[in-house]
């Protein structure tokens, strides 16, 4: 009895130093982004990091309304702007991973109607340009910004399909061949493209006979148990959402003014709402070589192709979706190192995620507001990063 009575004792030691420890970490990171939050100017925001390929912290910051000044919460969904594109991207690469598509058949062997360069309308335009951002459409950025529902706020009443008919065919509303597509030929450039991630999540939709969101809750959020990640406003089942907020400056009575939470018809590029917990689960299959847990949700090979520059003469760093150069920074990369990354920014929104698969670990970021000054970019991008990796590296 003696000996059982000393190993419990023991076991209760090490526990509680254990918690103890767990503890003292958490308060340092709660000290670090609370202080780094207010220098930032943002309003709220949520962070997590990954160790060992699976969710190792979460940490909840600031206003999730000012305005109402309710308090951002682990639970609580954010809007994550161009940090969606891989997540959209994983969409077709289910698809790939279970031979129902290759990545370098044309888009228009799934579509209903015919897509092209007009500028080379002979040139085939295949899906892996979509996902690497070299398919030589462009972005209408005046025609794009005007779509947003700011005014109502809400989701979008313009479906996916409409806008793609109306921004890709000639007699379209929205077609424009000076300002819709380049004058590149097709997988020769790299041009970062909303409206070319607008049309893979159409894409989806036609090749599986199911809307853009059904398909990605059945056959992606449920599997992963992404059991908080929505498109659309309307399908959010509560009123934990965070609300986008624009800096206004050190006034005496208020530094933010919100935003009504908007949506826009390309839906795919960016309008996903979801949490950091939620999130991890993409970064985790990229580290977990396509497990979720002791399951093979995809091929060892897919991930690798996910991973891996697939123009590297066009662009060195380009993966699918994710790229090694995403802030496009030399001075950056001097004191960072060179992973595979996404960053979204929309109108009182601004998200990061990077991770590094041979460590295991990595680091995501949401706020609702966007940062306005060098200072800010530098906290945001660089310093909070940093420090998540770093806390992850020290929890493996």
């Amino acid at each position: 009895m003696k000996s059982w009575l000393q190993l419990l004792l023991i076991a209760l030691t090490l526990m509680i130093c254990s918690n103890t420890y767990s503890q003292t970490n958490s308060k340092k990171l709660d000290k670090f982004f609370t202080k780094k939050l207010k220098k930032a100017q943002m309003a709220g925001m949520q962070v997590a990091f990954i160790n060992n390929g699976e969710l190792g912290w979460v940490g909840s910051y600031g206003m999730k309304n000012d305005s109402t000044m309710e308090k951002v919460n682990d639970s609580t969904l954010f809007m994550i702007a161009s940090c969606a594109k891989p997540v959209t991207a994983l969409g077709l690469m289910k698809l790939y991973d279970s031979e129902i598509i290759s990545l370098d058949d044309d888009i228009n062997e799934y579509l209903p109607f015919k897509i092209v360069n007009p500028n080379f309308p002979e040139k085939s335009i295949t899906i892996r340009m979509i996902l690497t951002h070299t398919s030589s459409f462009s972005d209408n950025i005046q025609l794009l910004n005007s779509l947003y529902t700011f005014q109502s706020g809400g989701d979008s009443p313009i479906s996916i399909e409409q806008f793609i008919r109306g921004y890709f065919l000639p007699d379209g509303s929205y077609y424009n061949r000076e300002k819709n597509f380049s004058s590149m030929v097709p997988g020769t450039n790299k041009s970062y493209c909303n409206t070319g991630y607008a049309l893979a999540g159409y894409l989806i939709a036609c090749i599986t006979r199911k809307t853009f969101s059904e398909y990605m809750h059945q056959e992606i959020f449920r599997p992963l148990q992404m059991n908080e990640s929505y498109w659309f406003l309307k399908d959010i089942p509560h009123t934990n959402i965070s609300t986008p907020h624009v800096y206004l400056g050190k006034l005496p009575t208020k530094q933010f003014r919100t935003i009504k939470p908007y949506g826009y018809p390309t839906v795919s590029d960016g309008q996903l709402r979801t949490n950091v917990t939620d999130y991890a689960e993409i970064v985790k299959l990229m580290l977990n070589d396509g497990k979720i847990g002791q399951i093979q949700f995809l091929k060892k090979t897919t991930i690798q192709t996910f991973l891996a520059v697939q123009f590297p003469e066009v662009d060195k760093y380009q993966a699918i979706s994710w790229n090694y150069n995403e802030f496009d920074n030399w001075i950056y990369y001097l004191l960072m190192p060179r992973l595979p990354s996404h960053t979204g920014v929309d109108p009182g929104v601004a998200t990061v995620t990077s991770f590094d698969p041979k460590r295991k670990i990595g680091a995501i970021i949401f706020a609702n507001t966007l940062t306005h000054n060098f200072i800010g970019h530098k906290i945001l991008y660089q310093e909070m990063i940093r420090r998540l990796l770093k806390e992850a590296i020290k929890s493996n």
